[in-house]
């Protein structure tokens, strides 16, 4: 009984972290298409920008490292670690690139759709395996 129930602690202890990890990866891409949209409507300075990308950067690498560090004890675990990294990754990729189109390179107006994509990737594996 009670390694049943340590089995169990562990797996909703893998699940919860990367559900938790998933919500720090919307929240920091979310943050990020928010101030590109400002800094695209002249609405924010493209300093505060800047930082606020490089918050969300550390955020969604923050949430990788987390998740990438979480021992699973299933398949399910394991897929669904895989499908959470996938997401943040695209996650960072979209700020980094937004990030980039600030200092110059490339578009920041075609950071826009991806972050949207990103985002919905992310909300697509919120909710566990």
């Amino acid at each position: 009984m009670l390694a049943a129930a340590l089995l169990l602690t562990g797996c909703t202890s893998a699940s919860a972290t990367m559900e938790q990890a998933v919500g720090q990866g919307i929240a920091a891409v979310e943050t990020a298409r928010l101030v590109v949209q400002q800094e695209l409507d002249d609405r924010t300075f493209t300093t505060t920008a800047t930082a606020t990308l490089g918050d969300a950067r550390r955020e969604l690498v923050s949430a990788a490292t987390t998740v990438s560090q979480t021992d699973v004890t299933g398949e399910a675990d394991a897929a669904y670690r895989d499908e959470v990294l996938t997401a943040l990754g695209d996650g960072l990729d979209a700020v980094n690139d937004a990030r980039d189109a600030l200092g110059g390179v490339g578009s920041l107006e075609a950071t826009v759709p991806q972050l949207e994509d990103a985002a919905d990737g992310l909300e697509d594996v919120e909710g566990g395996p």
